[in-house]
């Protein structure tokens, strides 16, 4: 649940960066764009103009990086619990 917590929180950052800059006209567009870049999804009611579509593919990048660091993260605390538990049952 940390982990979804902690990717919600930096897809809003890039929301409020690119509603800042005035890539989105609002904070919904905004935040729907940041998701769906992050999870390389996409939405095809948002589109960047043209100079801002580099730091759209820079947030698909780093968004595929997270996940890719998140399940690394995951699948080593599974490995270490079950570690642990044949540990005692030995």
């Amino acid at each position: 649940m940390v982990a979804i917590i902690l990717h919600a929180i930096e897809a809003a950052i890039w929301a409020f960066v690119y509603q800042a800059l005035g890539a989105l006209p609002d904070s919904k567009s905004a935040l729907l764009y940041s998701l769906g870049a992050m999870t390389t999804y996409g939405h095809e009611n948002f589109d960047l103009a043209n100079h801002w579509r580099l730091m759209g593919a820079l947030e698909a990048l780093n968004g595929m990086i997270l996940f890719g660091l998140t399940t690394a993260f995951l699948y080593g605390m599974i490995r270490e619990l079950l570690a642990a538990r044949s540990d005692k049952t030995k």
